[in-house]
């Protein structure tokens, strides 16, 4: 079982904010219901850092992902302007 302590806000608020930009890239890319994406990703979110017990690891890991799409994303734009 993890501890509470300082970090305890700081996660959520960082958890808060990847939570926001799958948020808003869900809507932003049309999908049916944002609110839920961004609502799962966050409840996912904290439900696997008590199952893992860790949470540096898991911002990590959710950045790293956010940051492969980012520039998916700018690579998919780039290939369409040249064709």
């Amino acid at each position: 079982m993890p501890a509470f302590g300082i970090g305890t806000p700081i996660f959520l608020v960082v958890q808060a904010l990847i939570s926001w930009f799958v948020y808003s890239e869900a809507k932003k890319y049309g999908s049916r219901s944002p609110v839920v994406v961004g609502a799962s990703v966050f409840v996912l979110g904290v439900g696997l850092a008590f199952v893992f017990s860790t949470v540096i690891e898991l911002v990590v890991v959710e950045l790293l992902v956010i940051l492969i799409y980012l520039l998916g994303i700018h690579a998919a734009k780039r290939r369409s302007a040249s064709a």
